[in-house]
């Protein structure tokens, strides 16, 4: 297993692990948001993806390092070094992170793709138009827009994958999932306001009439109906997909 080899502290040499802690500090350091304005205002895998997945690449190698480090003297000033730049390197991946959520929230819905999909291609199959604004050149404009919406999707959850993985093995994982329950969470909360489930205090529910309340109580008993096969389907989709390499964490986002 070439993994294994590579991770092994016996087999990870002197030589690539000082290689490794040049090229990990160069990447690590030009996109520090405390050093950098540059860096600060900037989304790393916005502005150049093949850098993000660098990025990441050297992330996994500086862990390597450091417990190649650590096995031979764990009070090294190369050591201190590489922790050092982890710190720096998860907080931008903390960032990153974050960021990823929020700029692709409208994308990020596993259960929308298929069902734009659905809805161009059967747009697409239907040879009686019956608006004269609607033809075969806007079933191509549904289509491509479908395709590129999930296209947006798919590397969003690539991207939030690569680096929850990076941070989960590198000791990260809690702080990765602060913040993907912070931001999930309130799209969740928006999805089930807008199925009409409103927070009434108790004060406010013993005020109202009860033909008022039961026809509430039947909207919401409806709404938890659809929210469980659409919204809190596509979350689980979506959740499993990121944090797919540890189940501990993945049940940790519940919680």
């Amino acid at each position: 297993n070439r993994t294994s080899k590579f991770n092994s502290p016996a087999l990870f040499s002197d030589a690539i692990m000082d290689r490794t802690l040049e090229f990990a500090g160069s990447i690590i350091m030009k996109w520090n948001p405390e050093t950098s304005t540059f860096a600060n205002v900037t989304s790393l895998f916005y502005e150049n993806r093949g850098e993000g997945n660098d990025f990441i690449k050297n992330g996994n190698g500086l862990q390597r390092a450091m417990h190649f480090l650590a096995s031979k003297n764990s009070g090294s000033e190369k050591l201190v070094r590489a922790q050092n730049l982890m710190q720096i390197a998860m907080k931008r991946l903390q960032k990153e992170f974050y960021q990823i959520l929020s700029m692709n929230r409208a994308y990020l819905d596993p259960e929308s793709v298929p069902a734009r999909s659905s809805h161009a291609s059967t747009r697409s199959s239907t040879s009686d138009y019956e608006d004269g604004d609607i033809g075969p050149e806007a079933d191509i404009k549904i289509a491509g827009d479908s395709i590129e919406v999930e296209d947006v999707s798919n590397m969003a959850m690539v991207d939030l994958r690569s680096i929850a993985e990076c941070m989960i093995s590198s000791g990260y994982g809690k702080e990765c999932v602060e913040i993907y329950k912070i931001r999930r969470k309130s799209i969740v909360d928006e999805g089930i306001y807008r199925l009409g489930v409103e927070k009434l205090s108790s004060s406010h529910l013993r005020k109202m009439d009860w033909e008022v309340l039961e026809q509430r109580i039947k909207n919401w008993l409806n709404a938890v109906r659809i929210a469980i096969k659409t919204l809190f389907n596509g979350e689980t989709i979506l959740c499993d997909h990121v944090f797919a390499s540890s189940e501990t964490i993945r049940e940790s986002v519940y919680t």
